[in-house]
C-alpha cells in the first residue's frame, strides 16, 4: 500500500517505525487507505505539512487540529497527546 508514493511493503517494520514521529495519525490515514494528498485537499493543507505531522512530529495550528480531530471523530488529546490543551 502506499500513502504518497511510498511502498510500504518495501520498508521494514522497524524502519516505518522510526522514521514516524506521529504513528497514530500515520496510522489512521494508513487504515482508511487514503492518499495524502486526498486528505490535504480536504483539509485545506498542503502534502508538506501532513508529511511534518505525520514523519517530522510537528504540531499543526490548533485549527488544523481540532479539524483532524472531527474528521477522524477523535479527541486532540489522542491523534496529538504531546500538544499542549
Amino acid at each position: 500500500m502506499s500513502l504518497d508514493g511510498w511502498d510500504c511493503s518495501e520498508v521494514s517494520k522497524q524502519d516505518l517505525m522510526t522514521a514516524t514521529r506521529n504513528r497514530i495519525l500515520y496510522g489512521l490515514i494508513y487504515a482508511e487507505k487514503m492518499p495524502l494528498n486526498l486528505l490535504a485537499q480536504r483539509l485545506d493543507v498542503s502534502t508538506h505539512e501532513l508529511h511534518r505531522w505525520c514523519y517530522q512530529g510537528e504540531l499543526p495550528e490548533p485549527e488544523l487540529r481540532k479539524k483532524l480531530s472531527e474528521y477522524f471523530d477523535l479527541p486532540e488529546q489522542i491523534l496529538f497527546w504531546e500538544a499542549e490543551h
